[in-house]
């Protein structure tokens, strides 16, 4: 019959739509692979561009200034502690954060930020510590003249 014919005819070219070739797999598998590669690819370009666009939360002199004042008031204090038994330490300390007009939690932030870039931390400390060496020479020339 017609019908017969037609579908013998049909189904001679298409070999069995439901199983697909190996090949067909692979090229599905390699496409899959390259969109889940480009994509990570993508993210991680993102994540890297985007870390280095981040800003530091204070300012790299501001934060010098902030660790030699934290430095000398965290010596002080420890001295003070001895002699005033009721010296509230979380006082002192907001009275640092509040002299240089910064939040703890930006405080943290900066401290945090810096962290992750070692070699500008310790260009913060060392600058510290020569900021801290000078107002100790100049306590000690006024004790000396006292």
């Amino acid at each position: 019959s017609c019908r017969d014919s037609w579908v013998m005819t049909n189904t001679k070219k298409r070999k069995n739509p439901t199983i697909p070739s190996k090949q067909n797999l692979n090229q599905k598998a390699m496409k899959k692979n390259s969109i889940i590669l480009a994509t990570l690819l993508a993210l991680f370009t993102l994540c890297i561009f985007s870390s280095c666009k981040e800003e530091a939360p204070i300012d790299k002199k501001k934060m010098t200034e902030m660790v030699a004042d934290y430095y000398m008031l965290d010596g002080t204090s420890k001295h003070e502690l001895r002699e005033v038994k009721n010296l509230d330490m979380n006082l002192v300390y907001v009275d640092f954060l509040n002299k240089h007009g910064v939040t703890a939690a930006v405080f943290d932030s900066a401290v945090s930020y810096y962290a992750k870039r070692p070699l500008e931390f310790k260009e913060i400390y060392e600058d510290a510590i020569k900021i801290v060496n000078k107002k100790l020479e100049v306590l000690n020339k006024e004790l000396e003249e006292n």
